[in-house]
């Protein structure tokens, strides 16, 4: 018994131990069996002590035992097994074993504590919740959104069948951090923040991010997570949902852009207008002094002075006529009201009937004006608009081109485009002046090498017809070495997209 009182000493109160608790000698042998124990097999200590365990193990489990005893017995680690125990009645039930070796200095041989705990009732619950996860898995792939559970860590173990039609990975590729390798570069950094800030707080979060899909483009998803809690209470975690925004962001995206380029629009018009109330005035009120002059003066003067006087008055209301025809063109565009009849033209014959226009000019200021374009090419264009261009680009270089000076007409092209060229030797412009072309929200008039009057209007109008006809137009230019207009049209008619 000596044994016994060794043993028993070592295990310390096994009496209060809540867990079934027997010891066992080195041949396997019950020394000793506490109260937990006994009821747990529905045996008395009479019916224990001194009988071999192995006893009261299902016969298919009896050599898994007696190596779990000699692993108990010789080594210095805790030993864990899961056997099926036969108690009283022949009634069995699924036991965890947990065994710990006793030392003894009274005795040197060998003993071991083991304690028992039935398994039955867990085994139930983990089957219940077994098939709880099944219902719910089932119920997860026929959701119209993707879903989503984490472990208390963060670590994502589930993900729907939805979520991975979308990203076109297998499960395991998505499950623990590998779902963030999706996650758009721009988005990955705030994304993780409020994942692991909710994790950390253990509230429900939202969050907006792109993800990749299958086809590799991202797309805009509402993420939602709210925290898992067992029955008891206790934090197991989240599950959540992933929502498909992308058109609603783009939508909004798209109402946003329009609403500003309306604002845009509206203060570059306001703007525009003001410009061509401040350059109308001008002319007009020049033109009514030069009048009141000449109605006041008119007897007095001199007849090279009348003339003089009426030359200065025809310019300023050419001038005036020509920016008004050139706002009632563009206004035209704006409104959609211009008639845009695209079909094969002739460069060459078109820059030819425009150079018979300006003879007159030419003569004047003793310009070399040569148009040396390809006879065989045609564009795909409006002949109105088309034309409109040219003669503003080629009366712009005339007026800007000293006297004796030259102005040229060139074309290039290639399978998809032709190029046009207006070049002339005249004064030319410095970058912050070509910066200034093309735009309705700047004011910006030029007076030619003859005191020619601009009317502001005519670049502004070059650039929307050629881009009304899907073409392009530029300039090249240096002080006092001379400018380069260039416009580009297609030559075919383009392919309906």
């Amino acid at each position: 018994m000596s044994e016994v009182k060794s043993a028993f000493n070592l295990v310390a109160s096994a009496e209060l131990y809540p867990t079934s608790l027997f010891v066992l000698n080195q041949d396997g042998m019950v020394l000793y069996a506490n109260d937990a124990g006994l009821d747990l097999i529905r045996l008395s200590k009479e019916d224990v002590t001194d009988k071999f365990f192995s006893e009261f193990i299902d016969e298919n489990d009896k050599f898994d035992f007696q190596e779990f005893l000699k692993k108990a017995l010789f080594s210095t680690e805790t030993q864990i097994t899961e056997l099926d125990i036969v108690g009283a009645g022949n009634k069995y039930f699924h036991a965890l074993l947990t065994a710990k070796p006793i030392t003894s200095p009274a005795s040197a041989e060998k003993s071991c504590s083991i304690s028992v705990v039935d398994l039955t009732f867990l085994k139930m619950k983990e089957e219940i919740n077994k098939q709880s996860e099944i219902r719910f898995e089932k119920m997860a792939n026929t959701a119209p959104v993707m879903i989503w559970i984490a472990d208390v860590e963060g670590l994502f173990s589930f993900v729907n069948r939805i979520w991975l039609d979308y990203t076109g990975k297998k499960i395991g590729e998505q499950l623990g951090m590998n779902w963030l390798k999706n996650v758009h570069p721009d988005d990955f950094e705030s994304l993780l923040n409020v994942y692991q800030d909710a994790f950390k707080a253990r509230e429900a979060f939202s969050a907006e991010f792109r993800f990749m899909g299958a086809n590799e483009t991202y797309q805009w998803m509402l993420i939602k997570g709210t925290p898992r809690l067992s029955d008891e209470g206790i934090f197991t975690g989240f599950i959540g949902s992933c929502v498909n925004i992308n058109e609603q962001i783009e939508s909004e995206e798209k109402i946003k852009k329009i609403n500003a380029e309306l604002t845009d629009s509206n203060e570059t018009k306001d703007k525009f207008f003001s410009i061509i109330a401040h350059d109308l005035r001008g002319p007009l009120s020049g033109l009514a002094q030069i009048l009141e002059i000449l109605v006041i003066d008119y007897d007095e003067m001199e007849e090279a002075e009348k003339i003089e006087i009426v030359t200065e008055a025809a310019k300023a209301s050419n001038s005036t006529y020509a920016l008004i025809e050139n706002l009632l063109e563009w206004s035209r565009i704006q409104a959609g009201r211009i008639s845009y009849e695209p079909k094969l033209i002739n460069v060459y014959t078109l820059a030819n009937v425009i150079e018979n226009l300006y003879n007159q000019n030419i003569k004047n200021k003793g310009i070399d004006l040569n148009v040396s374009v390809d006879p065989e090419i045609n564009v795909f264009a409006d002949k109105d608009m088309t034309e409109t261009v040219l003669r503003n680009l080629i009366s712009n270089a005339i007026k800007f081109t000293p006297q004796s000076g030259s102005v040229s007409v060139t074309s290039e092209s290639n399978e998809k485009y032709c190029t046009i060229k207006v070049q002339d030797s005249g004064i030319g412009m410095d970058q912050k002046t070509m910066d200034k072309l093309f735009r309705i929200d700047v004011s910006h008039t030029s007076v030619g090498t003859a005191n020619e009057p601009g009317t502001g209007l005519g670049l502004i109008l070059c650039k929307e017809l050629v881009e009304k006809q899907e073409g392009k137009i530029w300039v090249e230019s240096k002080v006092n070495e001379g400018s380069s207009f260039y416009f580009m049209l297609p030559i075919k008619q383009p392919e309906i997209k």
